[in-house]
Order: structure tokens, then C-alpha cells, then sequence
């Protein structure tokens, strides 16, 4: 080790450096981040890059009819921007997209997001110590390129749709339009003349069918798998009107929800009841035998006249094993009269219809893609690490990180709502919270403590897998199902969800573990020990050295 003679940095030791970061997203996960540096840090200027015209993420892009959120809606939001006037217990999509845009204006990013500014290319400068991000100016139809000390990226795993693969879908001389891309009018009286063919079995099929049913002239959904379909949790002792899985809140209600003291300690409850469920996701429990049999119990009677539809959807794997599919009137809307249900499999599209593999074709004005979204994590665009490595090459199989946070070979990267950071049971809002605070957490070691690159190790990406592998064969999610939480494969690996609960997530993150990162410094090699506690500085802090009265008691209480 060297020991070259330390020159004194002339810098009080708490002086926050200058650093740039770029966010990618403006969903709940890109303004968490960007709550969180905007609240706990100085001397970062950061952009949050938005390819949409609108904030809001999946909350923008999904406004197809019946759109709404299956996790009620007072746990489905910050802690630190409270919605008390929610009109449901459970929220339409619009009201969710109004949300996260008045949490972008009351955390002040006005200025700091970049609509319609898609990044394409993002690559690392070893010598520098910096991201070069390319991004492409849409309105302006040019490009541009933007540097930063630090990227986050927070675009999430529900923004890229996965569009059907089906011969002949080219030929189709009526409409087709994915949930996820809705271009036409919303449910009502436009339908009445048009014969509809839904295609998906997931959570937008089955808001999209019952929303669509009551105004078009005939309805088929194309289902070629299983789910469980619930009715969304309402407490019935609270709301009368639970049983039919929503409430409307009530002017008085709303009213009681303005009380600062009242509201709370309801949130509160309500946050505690909706960590109660976990225990369902672990094979074998007595709460999943029991949820298995309400649920079977409960679709069966709801599709009293419809035996067959019973016996083709109820599900041969665990509760949970795939999303949980909220039914807000999806089994009534397959039995009405002009509703088919169809589990034939497609063959091909034709000019002006859908024919199935036993030889039947029927005719469609619209065809409705509810098909869901490429849920592989690999990045769309090339993010270049250390001697070049491409996420995208990297992550072809599957993507292999640490926490869900941090890849070996990525130096200053960081990802909220990234791969095996989403929850089946619980509430995820507080887990994409922890991890703004967690990436801020490093944001902040490295601007005082003079670090250039922070860099998880590759061990710790191992050893993050190895514990993945040893957790998931306890639970009921690696049971032979489909689910977005594997990629849609049956027996695909699990690259959706945390491993463990959503209380356990928070605990993870609370303290970083920062020896699983390696470091290097703006003053040298960490071999260096002259330039290794640099970072001391001059011998005093910044109350000393701008000499503010009052100032420069901090460490005493003051009441």
C-alpha cells in the first residue's frame, strides 16, 4: 500500500459535493426517487426523464374502459402525499393518473421533468466516472445527450406490451388495440352496433369484458388458461355495499377522511389488514388450503348457469400462483346473453375475424389485445457498463441482480421497481418508498464521502441469487402456472417478486449493507492512504466555516 503525503482537502467535511442524476420514469417509482433526493439531499440537481406526453406511467398508458386498481386505494399511495378524498374504495385508473400527477406538483418537479424524452442509450465513462444517456427529444425531433454522476432507472416492468403473435393478425380490416394503447371511445352507447372479440385472461380482460358487455352487440373472450377470480376485499361490516366488491364514499365519510387524527388511524388499520395476507403465498399453509376452497366455493356459485365456464376456468394450481385476477362482474358479464366464452385455441386472424383451431370463424368489428406485457426486464434500449457489457446481453435470459437494486459491472446504476422487487400479497407503494430512500441513501455516502464509483459486488449479485433459488420453492409461486411474475412461462424463474413479504423488504433496506459495493474515490485508489480519508476535509463543518448564528448547536435538541 502507498502512503504518499496527504494534502488537506479545504473543505468542511459535511460539504455536500455537486453530483447529477437522471431518473428515468415518472410512475410511482421515479417520483418516489425523486421525492426522496428533492427531501434528504443538497447539492444534487437531477432530471426525471418521461418518453410520454403525461406523468403517470402504467396510470397514463393504461386508460382503457374499466381500468382500476385491485389494492384499495388509501394503502395504494405515498405516505409522504396523502389522498384522503379517494371517491372508491377501490380507484379507477383516471383517479390514480390524477394522483401521481399532483404528487409530481406538490414534491416541486415542475421544472425538473422532461416530457416526451425518451433515453435510448445510456453508456458508462470509466475515466470520467460518469453516464453518458443519449435521449431522443420527441416534440423536437432531435436528439440529445445528457451526463450524470448517477442513474436511476424507474421505468418499472409494466410499460412495454406484449403484443399477440397470431397468424394473419396483419390482415384484419377492423380495429384491433391492445388495453395498453386505447385509442378508442370509452365504454357506451359508440359500442352498441360492434361485435367485440377479447383476447387475455388477465387482470385488463377481466376489467375491459364486464366494462365493454353491457353496450356492444356481442362479446367473446378468448381464454387459453386458468385463473382465480375474486371478488376485491371490502370489509362488509364497514361498508354494507362491500359484498359488491367496491364502495362508493359517502359525503359524509369523505368528510370524516378530512380529520387529520381520524384519517390516520383509519390508514393505519387499513395498511395492518393489508399485511395480514402473506401467509398465503407459503405452499402448503392453512391460509392458502382455505383460500382455495372460498374461492373455488365462490366461483362456482357465481357461475351457478354456467357449469362448463366453471369447470374450464377454476385453476388446478395455488391461489396467488398467478396475479390474483380482481372480477368486479367478469364471471356475470361471461354468462350474459350476448357474452361467449371461448378456450378453443386461436389458429389465425382474417380480414374480419378470428378462426379457432377447430375450424369455427367468427366475425369482429373490434378486436381488444388484453394480452398483457413483456415482463423479462431486459432493458429496451443499450445500457453499456464496465469494458462495454451490455444489459441487454447481460439479462437475456433473465435479469440477475442485487436487492433488485444494483448489477455488478454497473457502476452508479441504480433500479427502482426493478426485477424481484414486486409483491403478489401486500402493499407495494412503501417497497418502491424504501428503495428511493435506499438508492438516496448511496447517493448521499457517495457525495460526502468523495466517492466516484460505487459498484455492487459480484458475489453479492450471487449470493442475492443463490438466495432467490432457496426461497421461492417454499412458496406457491413456483407451482407449474403462467404469470407475468416468470415471463408468462409456466416454469420459468421468478424475476417479478421479492422473496419474502413486503415488511420483510423494508427491513432489508433499512440499513444498506455497503460492504457488498466496492468503491473508488475522486482522489485516488482506495490502495491510497493518503487519498482514502480525503473526505475529512479541513477539520470543521459548515455551520463553522459560514458561521451562522445558531447554527452550530445542531447536535443539542432544541424543543
Amino acid at each position: 500500500m502507498s502512503s504518499s503525503k496527504l494534502t488537506i482537502l479545504e473543505e468542511p467535511i459535511d460539504y455536500a459535493r455537486p453530483m447529477r442524476v437522471i431518473i428515468m420514469g415518472t410512475g410511482f417509482s421515479g417520483l418516489a426517487a425523486a421525492y426522496h433526493l428533492s427531501k434528504s439531499t443538497e447539492n444534487v440537481e437531477f432530471v426525471l426523464y418521461e418518453k410520454n406526453d403525461q406523468v403517470g406511467g402504467t396510470w397514463y398508458e393504461n386508460h382503457y374502459p374499466g381500468v382500476a386498481c385491485d389494492v384499495p386505494a388509501h394503502a395504494y399511495q405515498f405516505t409522504f402525499v396523502e389522498n384522503t378524498q379517494w371517491s372508491k374504495f377501490y380507484a379507477d385508473g383516471s383517479e390514480l393518473h390524477a394522483y401521481l400527477r399532483d404528487c409530481a406538483a406538490k414534491i416541486g418537479l415542475q421544472n425538473k421533468i422532461k416530457l416526451e424524452h425518451e433515453v435510448i442509450k445510456a453508456e458508462w465513462d470509466e475515466s470520467a466516472g460518469k453516464w453518458t444517456v443519449t435521449v431522443r427529444d420527441i416534440a423536437n425531433n432531435k436528439v440529445i445527450t445528457d451526463l450524470a454522476d448517477v442513474v436511476i432507472s424507474a421505468t418499472g416492468a409494466l410499460n412495454h406490451r406484449r403484443d399477440p403473435a397470431i397468424e394473419g393478425i396483419e390482415t384484419f380490416k377492423g380495429k384491433i388495440v391492445h388495453t395498453a394503447a386505447w385509442d378508442l371511445e370509452p365504454a357506451g352507447d359508440a359500442w352498441k352496433d360492434r361485435r367485440v372479440a377479447v383476447i387475455g385472461y388477465g387482470s385488463s380482460a377481466t376489467q375491459v369484458a364486464p366494462a365493454l358487455q353491457p353496450y356492444v352487440k356481442s362479446i367473446d373472450n378468448y381464454i387459453r388458461g386458468k385463473t382465480w377470480i375474486y371478488q376485491p376485499f371490502v370489509p362488509v361490516d364497514q361498508y354494507p355495499d362491500g359484498k359488491t366488491g367496491n364502495h362508493v364514499f359517502t359525503e359524509e365519510e369523505l368528510k370524516d377522511f378530512a380529520d387529520k387524527e381520524k384519517y390516520k388511524e383509519f390508514r393505519y388499520q387499513l395498511e395492518d389488514a393489508c399485511n395480514t395476507f402473506f401467509p398465503l403465498t407459503l405452499d402448503g399453509s392453512d391460509f392458502q388450503n382455505m383460500a382455495r376452497k372460498g374461492l373455488e366455493e365462490a366461483m362456482k356459485a357465481r357461475l351457478a348457469a354456467r357449469p362448463d365456464i366453471a369447470e374450464n376456468l377454476i385453476p388446478d394450481f395455488p391461489v396467488s400462483c398467478r396475479r390474483l385476477t380482481p372480477g368486479i362482474g367478469y364471471l356475470e358479464a361471461l354468462t350474459a346473453p350476448n357474452a361467449s366464452f371461448i378456450n378453443t385455441e386461436i389458429k389465425r386472424i382474417t380480414e374480419d375475424g378470428i378462426e379457432t383451431a377447430d375450424g369455427t370463424h367468427r366475425p369482429y368489428d373490434v378486436i381488444v389485445a388484453a394480452t398483457g406485457f413483456d415482463t423479462s426486464c431486459k432493458p429496451r434500449f443499450p445500457i453499456l457498463g464496465r469494458k462495454g457489457m451490455n444489459l441487454q446481453d447481460l439479462w437475456a435470459d433473465y435479469p440477475k441482480t442485487y436487492l433488485g437494486i444494483s448489477q455488478d459491472g454497473f457502476p452508479n446504476w441504480f433500479q427502482i421497481g426493478g426485477p424481484n422487487t414486486g409483491i403478489a400479497v401486500g402493499p407495494l407503494i412503501p417497497m418502491l418508498e424504501k428503495q428511493g430512500e435506499y438508492v438516496t441513501q448511496c447517493i448521499r455516502k457517495m457525495q460526502y464521502q468523495r466517492i466516484k464509483t460505487m459498484a455492487v459486488q459480484k458475489k453479492a449479485v450471487e449470493a442475492f441469487q443463490a438466495y432467490c433459488d432457496a426461497y421461492f420453492p417454499r412458496t406457491i409461486f413456483g407451482k407449474n402456472c403462467p404469470s407475468w411474475y416468470k415471463n408468462g412461462k409456466p416454469d420459468g424463474r421468478i424475476t417479478g417478486l421479492w422473496p419474502g413479504s413486503t415488511l420483510h423488504h423494508l427491513r432489508v433496506l433499512e440499513q444498506p449493507r455497503y460492504e457488498d459495493y466496492d468503491y473508488t474515490y475522486l482522489d485516488g485508489s482506495v490502495d491510497d492512504r493518503a487519498s482514502l480519508l480525503r473526505w475529512l476535509g479541513n477539520g470543521m463543518t459548515v455551520a463553522e466555516v459560514e458561521g451562522k448564528p445558531g447554527t452550530r448547536a445542531w447536535y443539542y435538541p432544541r424543543v
